[in-house]
């Protein structure tokens, strides 16, 4: 989804605070008045807005997991369209959602930032919530401008999450009538489950999307931690590790299945247990659409480190084909040393030295 041409209507801040040591919910500070904010100002917190949720490797998608009318998205639904004083007090109920969402003691409190307006090119309603961790140089005391410029609009500042609800098709019930996006400073491309769990979940209702790359990267790490758990030997750990590179970047199935994988590459004891292991992990057994577009950085090239800063790199393909390794007793090993060492055969010669 694009988010250009958002234009911000209304913006409210309201307050959240950490929980006491005991965990006792602290009640959260309610604004009575929305910010207006200077033509600069306003200009500048939708350009941070629009590049945080533009942003691939901080920002998703998510699927609505909850629609009931206590729900984070039928309260957005609650606020479009609403005058000033209907939407002021309709959106200090995501305040209380937020602070009751914040289990943890020790979650930070900060500030929640509730505005709304319209998006995309043909405009559509949409109510986003912002949640910003104070940082050092916080004015504790200062007009409402003044905490959006130290929360938001410096450039070092980071430190929040942000979900954001458009209405997509204003003739559907919920939840299909809403999208829902989230971003989060703490999430990245390859770790998605970065995002924080009380905020996308618990408050906003939301789960993260199990799309075909999503999957297959999901199915890339566990499989690779179960052969790494695996109590064999490491030239047989080394062949798997290869094997689970080959089956996802070289083999041209479109397809990927725990029982396929298994039964090609893995030990015959070691079916069931993977079965299990994998079946723990919530992965589906059954067959799931190949996308390797969240793996990548990681296919491209496979690495083996040894102490002293040595690495072994290479395509997974070179790996399967030109590259042998092997466990052998220490010879003379000195004090200090493994009593086991590493014999790496490569079928080449050393083209060019550094």
């Amino acid at each position: 989804m694009s988010f250009e041409n958002l234009v911000v209507e209304k913006v409210i801040l309201h307050e959240v605070f950490k929980r006491r040591h005991d965990g006792a919910l602290v009640t959260p500070r309610h604004a009575l008045q929305l910010v207006v904010l200077p033509a600069d100002a306003m200009g500048s917190f939708t350009e941070r807005v629009v590049d945080a949720m533009g942003d691939a490797s901080q920002s998703m998608e998510l699927e609505i997991a909850e629609s009931g009318p206590n729900s984070a998205v039928a309260q957005a639904g609650s606020l479009v369209g609403k005058p000033d004083r209907a939407f002021i007090a309709g959106s200090a109920k995501f305040a209380d959602k937020l602070a009751n969402a914040q289990q943890a003691k020790n979650l930070p409190g900060g500030i929640v930032v509730v505005f709304t307006g319209t998006v995309s090119a043909s405009p559509r309603p949409f109510v986003a919530i912002i949640k910003a961790e104070k940082q050092s140089g916080f004015r504790e005391r200062g007009t409402a401008i003044q905490y959006l410029t130290d929360l938001f609009l410096t450039p070092a500042s980071k430190l929040y999450k942000i979900g954001f609800f458009t209405l997509v098709d204003a003739r559907r019930n919920l939840p299909e009538a809403w999208s829902a996006h989230v971003y989060d400073s703490h999430m990245t491309q390859r770790n998605r489950e970065g995002a924080a769990k009380y905020f996308y979940g618990t408050f906003l209702g939301c789960r993260l999307p199990e799309n075909s790359a999503y999957l297959t990267r999901s199915f890339f790490e566990n499989t690779r931690e179960f052969i790494r758990q695996l109590p064999v030997e490491p030239e047989v750990k080394d062949d798997l590790l290869t094997s689970l590179y080959t089956y996802l970047k070289v083999d041209q199935t479109p397809i990927i299945q725990v029982n396929s994988f298994s039964t090609a590459y893995l030990p015959n004891d070691a079916h069931d247990q993977y079965t299990n292991y994998m079946r723990s992990k919530n992965f589906p057994l059954t067959a799931v659409q190949k996308d390797i577009a969240d793996l990548a950085g990681q296919l491209r090239k496979r690495r083996v480190r040894f102490s002293g800063s040595i690495e072994l790199s290479g395509p997974p393909e070179a790996f399967k084909d030109l590259i042998n390794m092997e466990t052998v007793m220490a010879d003379g090993a000195g004090p200090g040393q493994s009593a086991e060492w590493t014999r790496i055969t490569i079928k080449d010669r050393i083209r060019t030295q550094e």
